[in-house]
């Protein structure tokens, strides 16, 4: 065991881990679905064994078990997931499907290849169904359920930055190179990219961290993959504390998102007409620097240029308010 995963796992939280028989959170929601229109989406938090790298940024492993996945454990949970939200044994509607068990998809010890049959049958319903994944485990257990589900199979995968120092700061068991062939493999199989970029992660000036996540997601969409979602750095994986702690590291502020979006209008993408990016907005209300008043404003601000890919600046809303002056 090297050193960095023994001081990452020294300073996590105190937590009690979730059970692979437990039932599953579900979660519905409307996403972009590049064409101009939106698409009902399920999302399904599966729980199994943790990825066995040790991401310095990532605070999933919170949602995993210490043991590796027992057979039959995930197909229990979609099963449960599925029956507890009757419509979605429908099959008269266009609707898309997220598998996230907070690790890597096409990982044994994380989803069983015994169980991969009966998961891909619980998902022939869907349209499109998208699962999280390491680089490193795109490999043919990928190509076979892409056959098995029926309908339009995409991978999300953690690209983060490519900006070299933090990069290589984040531990993540691979290079630019691995991303790359993974990216390369999918697209052979007919496999659609999902990409996550984190805005500002640490070991970057904050007037450095727009460029830099603007750079890597031109990297992704030059690369052809079909959705980038751009994640601000949040805290309570026990590694960021430690750097707040510390005086090493600051989280990003909605002061850094404008400067973001201020820089949105300026960049000359090359990618699909059919790409997507978004701006994540699931701990938008922990982002310091802005109040009760301005934050739903931007908050909708935001959503709506996820929904019309139109991004326009912070300073386009009209905003009765001192702390977004």
């Amino acid at each position: 065991m090297n050193t960095i995963r023994l001081e990452l796992e020294s300073i996590r939280p105190a937590i009690s881990r979730p059970s692979p028989w437990s039932v599953p959170k579900v979660l519905r929601s409307l996403e972009c679905d590049g064409y101009g229109g939106e698409v009902e989406t399920t999302t399904i938090f599966l729980t199994g064994a943790e990825c066995p790298f040790r991401c310095t940024m990532c605070d999933l492993w919170q949602y995993t078990s210490t043991e590796n996945t027992p057979v039959g454990a995930i197909p229990f949970q979609l099963k449960h997931a599925i029956s507890s939200n009757p419509s979605l044994e429908t099959t008269n509607q266009r609707r898309w499907l997220k598998l996230y068990n907070a690790s890597n998809f096409f990982d044994t010890r994380s989803v069983p290849r015994e169980d991969l049959g009966a998961i891909a049958k619980l998902c022939t319903p869907f349209e499109r169904v998208i699962v999280e994944n390491h680089p490193r485990f795109c490999d043919d257990r990928m190509e076979w359920f892409a056959k098995a589900i029926g309908g339009q199979l995409e991978v999300a995968m953690g690209l983060e930055t490519i900006q070299p120092e933090a990069m290589a700061a984040m531990n993540k068991g691979m290079t630019l190179n691995d991303f790359e062939t993974a990216v390369e493999n999918c697209h052979r199989l007919g496999i659609d990219v999902r990409v996550f970029v984190l805005h500002h992660p640490p070991g970057l000036p904050a007037e450095d961290s727009s460029d830099w996540t603007l750079k890597t997601v031109a990297f992704a969409l030059e690369r052809k993959v079909r959705h980038v979602s751009i994640i601000p750095v949040r805290a309570g994986n026990g590694w960021i504390d430690n750097l707040i702690d510390s005086g090493r590291y600051e989280l990003p502020t909605v002061s850094m998102v404008r400067k973001l979006f201020k820089a949105f209008p300026k960049r000359n993408w090359h990618c699909p007409t059919s790409s997507i990016i978004e701006f994540d907005l699931w701990d938008w209300d922990t982002i310091k620097g802005h109040c009760d008043h301005c934050r739903p404003i931007l908050k909708q601000h935001i959503a709506q240029c996820n929904r019309t890919q139109i991004f326009l600046p912070f300073d386009e809303i009209k905003i009765d308010c001192e702390c977004n002056l």
